[in-house]
């Protein structure tokens, strides 16, 4: 549906109609029912709509008030105004049922109201008895936290009163930026380990006073964390890496476990409620364990100033930094980096879903064929599990060892170089090859009967168990992994491989004697690292990784890659994509949708794992990963391909390659803390930078991703407060949409440069397809809006121009993919000038 023009802040967010008996078929407003909406503010303007049955309803005789809690706690209403000077609007469910929307609204300050105020909503048609939203539609009472807008810094005790004795609380002043909050560091030693033990510590931080939700990152298995929120008190169930609590003041206070070379950390809570510190050290000395705790106005603030003074308490810790630190390194990776851009910004196929784990280079020769058969382009090939030597044929992967570098000599006579050889001659489009291992080689270790048990210092070692369900299994020392890895990743390179997935990483943090983690997490780390960048240049896949040992690790959290085009690694962002698992998809969108408001502050791209497209919920999962900003990987069916979804995932470029257009800021969801078990939207939010011209600032297109986490009718305003760095200055009249058709299409925009004077916007792009210009106001449909268009300073021919009248304007849609064809223009810039 088309929303009206309410103001610059609203918008109408509506997936389907669902009707009742009587003549209000839903109710809709700002701030909304059912949640909590913080008002930063003095004063919060209400807006309402009410979808009426039939048509002939006349909506003026609608009355609607506000009914909400008052100081002295007593209800009290505030009556809508309905706007006369919006039109009704008028649309069309599913079914074909008419529906009129009546658009109401009013004012709420704060003055005489309590910080913290409940609300619901009254309506009736004029004489009538009034209906509550409840009753009438379910609608559980509205949350409104009035915010102070002086923040003035506290003290961790009035935040969170009766910590313990023991704790070491110190403020922590510092260069924040831009960013009002408030620091402190929560520490206390921790013994040395007494092998095989390590050493442990539990301290308890207390119980937030005064909070009304609370979000948390919790490990949901050793391998991965996942979100978790709840109201008014707080269980977690499981060690958490990230609290973060909603007060009555709209204030947020945060707490961050940080994990050292030595010492991990995590957040736990008692039977009471009450915030525990829970420090594990393998070391043989004495460590400490690190909470940095932070509380400001926004959570993205509390969450960044947390972050950057964890990133000082990890500097601290660690006495020597891996050598891909080394400038000399960083200089020598610049051509790389360029030449690593497919790997980033290509479409890649797996192999995992596709082909299973029954995989040869038959069935891999045969995919790829079937691809270019359906006229689809992929930059980058990743062969999944089970291409490896393993011994054990026949049992299940936890019980199969790794034999040697090379591939299984039934499945792939032709060895990974006559394999990579020939793919790479016959689809020229591939320009990337890589191989899935584990960080042990393979799920069940090392084979002790294997060549490389003659060629390495191997060892068995005790485990956690987890879904590997093993006591111990076979690895190679950590005084042999350096080694281990410069020859596999060497054996890689020369056998035509140019990128990994490392899978498994886990695993690191399973091993049980102190002893053993102490001496094989870090160096299995490094080597892996060192390797990488070494012989792949860095395109690697970190899977099943999310252990804090890893995600606190300084090539992570202390490297901070600031452009898109710099160096970074690509990071699982949470478990797999299920395809056969009907409950899991709506959880795997909001899984890493939550993460990803840790996440985003690594030195990583977020990858939301591969998916299918041709699957009940396969543009779900699509609009996902473009959303994202990350890697998108699609594993179908040989043959099974949605098309039409594949082109809104992909464009080209002049050179025949295709791209996908990722967004230059990782998205990440803005309600933290709505729980999924709720049912509603699921709204990420995500940032295209985007340069001014020559002269200009940076600026960039704020986009957003709206996942609903129901089944069910549900609506909402979408206010435009919600995307990232959106600042209101008042309507626009030119709005460059980039390209068309995509799901991310204004991602495609590198440059937009205006000159008012001359009245010429020029845009420069990555990719052609179809461009869009908006220009607002009634336009003359006798005379051209568009005096000019040029493509790369020739004129389009009007058989490649369109203009569409709206009711609000001119679109201008240009067809640059068959204009550069029919202009023969070169392979270069794509740069398009408008003048108006």
């Amino acid at each position: 549906m088309q929303a009206p023009e309410l103001s610059a802040n609203y918008s109408v967010l509506s997936f389907c109609v669902k009707c009742s008996a009587n003549m209000v078929t839903r109710i809709v407003c700002y701030p909304p029912l059912g949640q909590t909406t913080v008002v930063p503010e003095k004063q919060v303007e209400l807006m309402l709509c009410i979808q009426l049955q039939a048509a002939e309803v006349k909506t003026e005789s609608w009355e609607t008030v506000l009914w909400h809690s008052g100081v002295d706690g007593q209800c009290t209403e505030l009556p809508f105004k309905h706007l006369t000077d919006v039109a009704d609007l008028s649309i069309h469910t599913v079914s074909n049922q008419q529906r009129i929307c009546s658009y109401h609204s009013s004012t709420l300050s704060t003055a005489a109201r309590p910080a913290q105020m409940h609300f619901t909503l009254r309506f009736r048609a004029r004489d009538q008895t009034w209906q509550g939203a409840k009753d009438a539609f379910g609608e559980q009472d509205g949350e409104i936290c009035f915010q102070n807008p002086s923040f003035e810094p506290q003290s961790l005790q009035s935040c969170c009163p009766n910590p313990g004795l023991a704790l070491n609380i110190a403020p922590t002043p510092g260069d924040l930026g831009n960013i009002a909050a408030t620091v402190w560091e929560i520490s206390d030693t921790i013994p040395g380990a007494e092998d095989p033990n390590s050493g442990y510590r539990t301290r308890k931080i207390g119980l937030p006073r005064d909070f009304s939700h609370w979000f948390a990152l919790v490990r949901h298995s050793t391998a991965w964390i996942a979100p978790r929120q709840g109201r008014n008190e707080i269980r977690l169930d499981g060690e958490a890496i990230v609290c973060s609590f909603l007060r009555q003041d709209g204030l947020h206070l945060i707490f961050l476990a940080v994990t050292t070379e030595d010492v991990l950390t995590m957040l736990k809570t008692n039977d009471c409620g009450e915030l525990l510190m829970v420090g594990k050290n393998h070391s043989l000395h004495i460590g400490r364990c690190v909470v940095v705790a932070a509380l400001a106005t926004t959570l993205e603030d509390a969450m960044a100033a947390a972050v950057a003074r964890a990133e000082n308490v990890v500097r601290r810790s660690e006495p020597s930094l891996p050598t891909i630190w080394d400038k000399a390194y960083e200089e020598a990776m610049k051509d790389s980096i360029k030449d690593s851009q497919g790997w980033f910004n290509g479409l890649t196929y797996c192999t995992w879903n596709a082909l299973g784990q029954d995989l040869d280079q038959g069935k891999i020769h045969n995919a790829l064929q079937v691809l270019v058969e359906h006229g689809i382009a992929i930059t980058n090939l990743l062969i999944d599990d089970n291409w490896q030597s393993l011994d054990h044929a026949g049992a299940n992967q936890f019980e199969r060892g790794w034999v040697d570098f090379g591939a299984s000599g039934i499945g792939f006579p032709d060895k990974l170089s006559g394999l990579t050889a020939t793919i790479r001659h016959n689809h020229p489009t591939i320009r990337h090859v890589g191989v899935w291992h584990g960080i042990f080689g393979y799920w069940g270790g090392f084979s002790p009967d294997g060549g490389l048990a003659r060629r390495y210092s191997l060892k068995s070692v005790n485990k956690e168990r987890d879904y590997c369900d093993r006591e111990s299994f076979t690895v190679v020392e950590g005084e042999d992994a350096a080694r281990l890895y410069d020859d596999f990743y060497g054996f890689l390179q020369k056998s035509g491989i140019d990128s990994a997935k490392a899978d498994t990483r886990y695993l690191l943090d399973c091993l049980c004697s102190s002893k053993d983690r102490r001496g094989m997490i870090r160096r299995y780390n490094n080597a892996w690292l060192e390797a990488s960048a070494n012989y792949l240049s860095m395109r690697v896949i970190s899977c099943i990784s999310m252990i804090p040992q890893l995600l606190f690790s300084p090539e992570l959290f202390l490297k901070r890659a600031t452009d898109q085009d710099q160096q970074k690694l690509i990071m699982r962002n949470s478990d797999e994509f299920s395809p056969e698992v009907e409950s899991s998809h709506l959880w795997h969108v909001f899984w890493n949708a939550h993460n990803a408001i840790f996440t985003q502050h690594l030195n990583i791209i977020a990858d939301w794992d591969m998916f299918q497209t041709t699957h009940d919920y396969s543009g779900f999962h699509a609009a996902a990963r473009c959303v994202s900003g990350g890697p998108i990987c699609i594993s179908d069916y040989p043959g099974k391909h949605n098309l039409t979804l594949i082109k809104q995932l992909v464009a080209s470029p002049p050179d025949g390659s295709s791209i996908i257009l990722r967004p230059s800021v990782m998205g990440r969801s803005v309600q933290a803390y709505t729980a999924h078990s709720e049912e509603r939207f699921c709204k990420v939010a995500m940032f295209q930078d985007i340069s001014c011209g020559e002269h200009g600032p940076w600026t960039g297109t704020a986009i957003m991703g709206v996942f609903s986490m129901s089944t069910q009718t549900h609506t909402e305003f979408l206010p435009l407060t919600d995307f990232l760095n959106f600042k209101c200055s008042g309507i626009e009249q030119i709005a460059v949409l980039g390209l068309l058709g995509q799901m991310t299409g204004a991602a495609a925009v590198i440059e937009i440069d205006v000159k008012a004077d001359d009245r010429i916007v020029t845009t420069r792009l990555k990719a052609l397809g179809s461009f869009g210009l908006f220009m607002t106001g009634p336009g003359d449909r006798e005379n051209p809006v568009f005096a000019t268009i040029t493509l790369c300073g020739t004129s389009i021919m009007d058989a490649f121009q369109t203009v569409e009248h709206t009711m609000n304007g001119v679109l201008l849609k240009l067809d640059l993919e068959g204009a550069w064809k029919e202009l023969s223009l070169s392979d270069q810039e794509i740069v398009v000038e408008v003048k108006i």
